[in-house]
C-alpha cells in the first residue's frame, strides 16, 4: 500500500461525493484520518456553498448578462447560453453542485451534492449534524460552538446527514418559541440528501428573543413524525433547561443541538 503522504486528495473529494468504487472505498476508509479529513471537506463545501448561494449567482450571472446585452444591443435569444456555462463553471470549481432536477422535489432540502449510492453505509465516527454560517457582508462565516449573535443576524443553517436518512430541523428561543425549519411543513418529506453539507432553502433571521437561539437537528432511518418532534420541543421550550435539555424521543431517534447565544449590542 502507498504512503499515506502519497494518497491524492482527490480520492477523498470523490469518496465525500460517493465517486469510487466499493472496494476503494473500503481501502480509503480503513485510513485513520479519513474520517476528519472528509469532515473538512464537507465543512469546506458548507463555506463555499454559503459564500456562493447557487440562487445568487444564477441571478448575478444573469444581470450581468441583461447589462451586456443592453449595452450592445445584443437580443436576448443570443445570449442564453452565458448563465448556464457560468453557473456551471461554479459548479466544477466548487464540486459540490448538482443540477436540480435530479433532487427529488419532496426531499427535506434542495441537496447541492451528488445523490448517494443506495447501497452507501454510515461512516464510523462522522455523526449527523448542523453547521451554522452567519451573513457578514458579502461573505459568510462558519460559527463555532459557544456561538454568539445579535437580533437581526442572518443564520444560514446546512445539514450533514452522515448517511443518516431522515432529518427534521427546528429552533427554540429564549421566549420559549419553536420554529419548524425544515421540512417546509409537518405533511412533507422528512428524506435526507446525502455526501455532504446540505443549505436549507432559506435562511433565518434572529428576531429580539432573548438569551438563546437553539437549533436542533432530530435524524433516524425511517420516515420521522414531524408533529411528534415539535410537540417535543414544546414541552421543554418554557424550561429554565431549553438551551440544553435533551428532547423526549423514540428510541433510534438522534438529536443533536446548535446553541447560538444572544448578546445585545
Amino acid at each position: 500500500m502507498s504512503d499515506e503522504r502519497e494518497l491524492p486528495e482527490l480520492q477523498r473529494e470523490q469518496l465525500a461525493l460517493g465517486e469510487l468504487p466499493t472496494a476503494q472505498r473500503d481501502v480509503l476508509l480503513r485510513r485513520p484520518d479519513t474520517e476528519a479529513r472528509l469532515a473538512a471537506l464537507q465543512t469546506s463545501n458548507a463555506e463555499i456553498l454559503a459564500a456562493h448561494p447557487p440562487a445568487v449567482v444564477i441571478a448575478e450571472v444573469r444581470r450581468r448578462a441583461a447589462r451586456h446585452r443592453a449595452d450592445r444591443n445584443i437580443p436576448a435569444r443570443t445570449l442564453w447560453l452565458v448563465p448556464t456555462f457560468a453557473v456551471a463553471a461554479v459548479a466544477v470549481a466548487a464540486l459540490v453542485l448538482w443540477p436540480a432536477e435530479d433532487v427529488p422535489r419532496d426531499s427535506l432540502i434542495a441537496s447541492h451534492v451528488r445523490p448517494p449510492d443506495p447501497g452507501e453505509t454510515r461512516i464510523k465516527g462522522l455523526e449527523p449534524h448542523l453547521l451554522v454560517h452567519r451573513q457578514e457582508g458579502e461573505r459568510a462565516a462558519l460559527l463555532t460552538e459557544p456561538a454568539q449573535a445579535r437580533a437581526g443576524d442572518r443564520l444560514q443553517l446546512s445539514v450533514v446527514a452522515a448517511g443518516a436518512k431522515h432529518g427534521v430541523v427546528l429552533s427554540i428561543d429564549g421566549s420559549g418559541v419553536v420554529t419548524l425549519h425544515a421540512p417546509g411543513d409537518a405533511a412533507a418529506s422528512t428524506a435526507l440528501q446525502q455526501d455532504g453539507a446540505v443549505a436549507l432553502p432559506s435562511s433565518y433571521e434572529l428576531d429580539a428573543a432573548p438569551r438563546f437561539e437553539r437549533f436542533i437537528l432530530v435524524t433516524a432511518d425511517e420516515p420521522l413524525d414531524v408533529a411528534r418532534i415539535e410537540q417535543a420541543a414544546r414541552a421543554i421550550a418554557d424550561a429554565p433547561t431549553a438551551a440544553s435539555k435533551s428532547l423526549d424521543l423514540p428510541p433510534g431517534w438522534r438529536q443533536r443541538s446548535f446553541l447560538v447565544e444572544k448578546v445585545t449590542p
